[in-house]
């Protein structure tokens, strides 16, 4: 079962140049390297400036485990840990989860997401010629979205799509 571990740090606002330049000299070895890992979030507090959140996504809680046990992990977040005058840590099993859907065009229904995927939209919104270019930039007022999707996906208004990525433009609501 998927884990997420939640690092609820203080980071004074004079080391936090220092934190960030610590955090990312590690992040890329980490999710290139450590097996189980599958993504890592640093947020900043948007009402105190010196709190600060680390969040990571792990394929099994053991694996994470694995990881903080060892002499290369302490080694790595040596210089981060140095920059904190608080940190708690905290470790989840993910039970559920549920993707963000774009808005859907009127008179179509959303459409359950396979996991993996971070949203489903209509591949003939946004273009002039209905179909989407990946990495090609989105019309005045429309947002580019990567979108995985499985072979054979159904999608709204688009039956179905044959792309495992596909590139598709969703309109900024008015």
């Amino acid at each position: 079962m998927r884990a997420r571990i939640v690092f609820l740090i203080r980071v004074p606002d004079e080391r936090r140049e220092d934190f960030l330049a610590a955090y990312e000299k590690i992040r890329y070895q980490v999710s290139a390297g450590v097996p189980g890992h599958l993504r890592d979030q640093v947020c900043q507090s948007a009402t105190d400036p010196e709190q600060w959140l680390i969040t990571s996504e792990w394929r099994e809680l053991a694996d994470f485990l694995t990881w903080e046990a060892t002499e290369e992990h302490r080694e790595l977040v040596g210089p981060m840990r140095e920059c904190m005058t608080e940190a708690r840590s905290l470790r989840f099993l993910i039970r559920e989860e549920t993707g963000a859907a774009l808005p859907s065009p009127e008179g179509t229904a959303a459409v359950p997401l396979p996991e993996g995927t971070a949203a489903a939209v209509p591949l003939s919104e946004g273009t002039e010629d209905g179909h989407a270019v990946p990495g090609g930039a989105p019309p005045a007022g429309g947002t580019a979205v990567a979108v995985s999707l499985p072979e054979e996906a159904a999608v709204p208004s688009a039956g179905k799509a044959k792309a495992v990525v596909a590139a598709a433009v969703a309109r900024e609501p008015s």
